[in-house]
Formats: structure tokens, C-alpha cells, sequence
């Protein structure tokens, strides 16, 4: 009888599950989480197998390994996981519970992006880290001027800004400068890798078609997204990238509240695109639908995720037709 196997992986201590389609369990213990240990404990069973565990930030090696030993991994959403969990009442193990959802088709399962992207992923994410890093550090060498009642009129971002402040012949300003040059210098070095490696590619050649779009916006929405085939149309993107109003409906009242919970980074990146749009294209079509949504929402933090969310069909057009920007 085919089996399916369940996964409940930790740093130190991993559980699994296997399990027979009936719902019998073949087999169930504890192992250290090693790839040794997790191919000692899946020594018998077939290739090709379903073997679920859930998202979490330390899986991705481990669904690779799953891949190398031939068997076939699913990536499971741990809330919805969760919650079908709690309507079957099951055992409370955790492997268990994924193995009886994989048995019964009822997985909540999640993409799983090629390795390329989530290395691209991380790169993107490693220099956004390095950015927060440098403009806390600016932040602070500002303090450090209003705590002298300094006078200070460059911009920190500037080689000929941070110049001045060296000059200013404070230790601590000195010191502030000095690692925020070697944080520019390694971002630099990350940005000219990341456009040497997927700037040719073709979505991101597409996307840097449309005004405000960059090549660093291009690679981060890219990643974001992965595969455009998994969204048969612009609203199941706009979705993705929690750009939709919730929508309550009793009787004949409808309400629309808060935008649903989507991919964050996307989301961001996303209104990051809209406000550079409008700078760009001011005369554009996007333009206008900003200046009508300020009217309606009186504010711009608003009517930018209006804009944002027109901007979804534009990336979904471009993308999926293959053609650039055309106003």
C-alpha cells in the first residue's frame, strides 16, 4: 500500500510519521535532526513518496535533500496546517497530523520556488539587511551631531557628504563614517552581483520596461513571485500581495475593510514601485488614478496602495504577454 510521510522538523530534534493511505502508522519516532538520521529513518520507504513538513525559515535545505533522496516534498502553510488539524481531531503530534492531511489530499500546501529564486531571494533580502543597518547607523551619527549642536547640511549617502562629517574631527562621527563606507562599499558589491547574474533575465528585462521600476525593484518582484503562471489573472496577484480589501456581506450591506494578509516583502515592494512610478510618469495614467484616490481617501498612504494595486495589472500584462511597457 503506498505510504505518506509526516515531518515535524526542529533545529535539534526532528519527528516524523509514516504512514500507510489507510491511516495506519507504519512507522513513528523521534531522530536527530541530521541528514544522516532523516535518511536512516526513511530507509524503507519508497521513492517517490509524499513527504510533508511545514514552511518555516530553515526548510529550504531540507526540501532540497528530500529532492536528492527521490522523494517528493510539500511545503505546508502552518496555520491553515493548523487549523484542518484541529477539525479532524487527531492525534496531536505534529508529523501525524501532516501525515493524515497528505493521506486525505487535504494539505494546505504552499509553493516552492526553484533554488535559483530563493538564492536570489536571499541576496535581495541580505542587502535590504545591509540597507536598514546603514540607515540605522546614519541615524545615529545624526544624533551625534544634534548632541554637539553641529551644523550638518550633506546627505550621509554621499561620498562627499561623509567627507565633511569625517572632517568634523569627532571619534565617534569618524568611526560612524568609517563603517558606513564599508557597508556602502559591500552593498555595492551585492547590487553589481545581482544585476551580473538575473539582470539578463527576461521578466526583469520586462519590468524595467515600466517608469519607476529599477533593477533592484525588477529582481525583488521577481523573486516575490516566482512563477507568474500561478496566477491565472491580475486579481489572484493583487491578492497574493495583500492588495485586496477584505469583504463582508450581510443581507443586502457590504463592507470592505482591511487589505488581506499577503506576501509582505511583495506588498512593499510594490507601493516602494508606485510612489517611484509617479515620479517618473507624472503625466501618466497612474497619475490621475492617484489624484482621484486622494480626493476620495484624503490621504496619500491610502490612495499610493490604489495606485499600487493598478500597478499589479500592469506587471501581470507585462509579464505574461511578454511585451514592454506601453502607456
Amino acid at each position: 500500500m503506498p505510504l505518506v510521510v509526516g515531518l515535524d522538523l526542529h533545529l535539534r530534534q526532528s519527528y516524523g510519521t509514516v504512514m500507510e493511505e489507510s491511516g495506519r502508522i507504519v512507522k513513528q519516532g523521534k531522530f536527530e535532526t541530521s541528514k544522516e538520521k532523516l535518511a536512516e529513518f526513511l530507509k524503507n520507504v519508497p521513492r517517490g513518496t509524499r513527504v510533508a513538513l511545514e514552511a518555516q525559515g530553515f526548510c529550504w535545505p531540507w526540501i532540497d535533500y528530500l529532492e536528492e533522496l527521490g522523494y517528493r516534498p510539500l511545503l505546508v502553510n502552518p496555520m491553515k496546517a493548523k487549523q484542518r488539524a484541529e477539525d479532524l481531531k487527531t492525534d496531536k503530534v505534529d508529523s501525524e497530523i501532516l501525515a493524515h492531511l497528505t493521506r486525505m489530499s487535504w494539505l494546505p500546501t504552499v509553493y516552492v520556488p526553484p533554488r535559483e529564486i530563493r538564492d536570489l531571494k536571499n541576496l535581495l533580502r541580505h542587502r535590504f539587511y545591509l540597507r536598514m543597518v546603514s540607515t540605522a547607523l546614519k541615524n545615529r551619527t545624526w544624533s551625534e551631531f544634534r548632541k554637539r549642536d553641529l551644523p550638518f547640511d550633506f546627505d550621509l549617502g554621499t561620498k562627499k557628504g561623509r567627507r565633511f562629517a569625517r572632517e568634523m574631527g569627532t571619534w565617534e562621527i569618524q568611526q560612524n563614517v568609517e563603517v558606513l563606507e564599508l557597508l556602502e562599499e559591500k552593498m555595492s558589491a551585492v547590487e553589481l552581483s545581482l544585476e551580473a547574474r538575473y539582470g539578463d533575465l527576461e521578466p526583469v528585462r520586462l519590468l524595467r520596461t515600466i517608469p519607476g521600476i529599477g533593477v533592484l525593484t525588477a529582481l525583488g518582484i521577481y523573486a516575490e513571485i516566482g512563477d507568474i503562471r500561478r496566477f491565472p489573472n491580475s486579481d489572484r496577484l493583487a491578492h497574493y500581495a495583500g492588495l485586496v480589501p477584505r469583504v463582508s456581506q450581510s443581507g443586502g450591506q457590504i463592507w470592505h475593510g482591511r487589505e488581506t494578509k499577503g506576501n509582505k516583502w511583495l506588498k512593499w515592494l510594490l507601493i516602494e514601485a508606485a510612489w517611484m512610478h509617479l515620479r517618473h510618469n507624472p503625466n501618466g495614467r497612474l497619475a490621475k488614478v492617484y489624484q482621484q484616490a486622494v480626493r476620495r481617501k484624503g490621504k496619500g498612504r491610502k490612495a499610493i496602495k490604489v495606485v499600487a494595486r493598478k500597478l499589479v495589472n500592469i506587471i501581470w500584462e507585462v509579464w505574461t504577454k511578454g511585451e514592454p511597457f506601453r502607456e
